[in-house]
């Protein structure tokens, strides 16, 4: 093999080794914000199923069906698409959306919101209405943030402007396990069917308190589910600079052993002219 193909060689191992010292590094990032994102979700949880078990209790006294467990006379409903802005995490986003396109109704049916570039991307050409917000692209996404967009949502509903809203986003599973997840924010769930036996005295009056309520349990419900998909978001990406910095060691292995067999190749042919040439001075 000539010089020419041995430096190739060389040069591609010198870059692969450079990409996997980077896939090592991202995957020790992702490592450390994974966990972060776990002790906020585990915090989390039980706040967002303490709102759950408070509104199913208060939806429960009621005689009479609330104005929020009922959709406004509207066409269109808004879907809230949660992704990542920034790639290099598998397939976190591109399987959230192939799940969703199949669920979603016609264009004169919807409306959507990509909260993070990846789902702005993979939904532009679409004949949706589409609107795009890089909620995602900041290092941290502030509570004051996640209040602002619930009180938009709420006041949007409360216009009457969308028959309902819906949460797009992945459910952290798992390392390596995102769930694509269907919640409807907005209207509010209907009665329980389960009744609630107890008596209860309420202050203010219980429409009062559902009016009040209802806001806090949007924010706790849109907070939950970006958490959610935060964590998600730090697992995929994860596993797949995982999968790099393996894929990246059998490449290594491969070219190795090829520079190997090359050089090794190359030694013995300069041996073997050597060799040629001894015996031709001797003759």
């Amino acid at each position: 093999m000539s010089s020419g193909k041995l430096r190739e060689l060389r040069g591609r191992i010198r870059s692969i080794i450079s990409i996997q010292q980077t896939t090592r590094a991202m995957r020790m990032i992702a490592a450390v914000k994974l966990r972060k994102a776990q002790d906020r979700l585990q915090r989390l949880r039980p706040y967002r199923q303490q709102t759950n078990i408070l509104l199913q209790t208060l939806l429960a006294q009621l005689e009479e069906t609330h104005s929020y467990q009922l959709s406004p006379p509207a066409q269109k409903s808004l879907y809230v698409i949660l992704s990542s802005s920034r790639g290099l995490c598998g397939a976190f986003n591109s399987g959230l959306l192939r799940w969703l396109t199949p669920q979603l109704p016609s264009p004169a049916e919807a409306k959507l919101i990509a909260l993070g570039k990846k789902a702005y991307e993979g939904l532009r050409r679409s004949a949706y209405e589409l609107e795009y917000h890089d909620l995602f692209s900041a290092k941290d996404i502030s509570p004051e943030a996640v209040r602002e967009w619930a009180k938009r949502l709420w006041e949007t509903f409360q216009a009457g402007t969308y028959r309902e809203i819906v949460l797009i986003y992945n459910r952290f599973g798992g390392v390596g396990r995102a769930i694509p997840t269907r919640e409807v924010l907005l209207p509010l769930p209907p009665r329980p069917e389960k009744q609630d036996t107890r008596l209860w005295l309420h202050e203010p009056s219980l429409p009062q308190l559902i009016e009040n309520f209802a806001p806090l349990y949007v924010e706790a419900l849109l907070s939950s589910a970006i958490q959610e998909s935060v964590t998600a978001e730090h697992a995929a990406r994860m596993v797949a600079m995982q999968a790099a910095s393996d894929n990246a060691e059998e490449l290594l292995r491969s070219l190795r052993l090829q520079y190997n067999k090359a050089r090794q190749a190359s030694i013995t042919k300069e041996l073997l002219e050597i060799v040629a040439g001894a015996e031709a001075l001797k003759g």
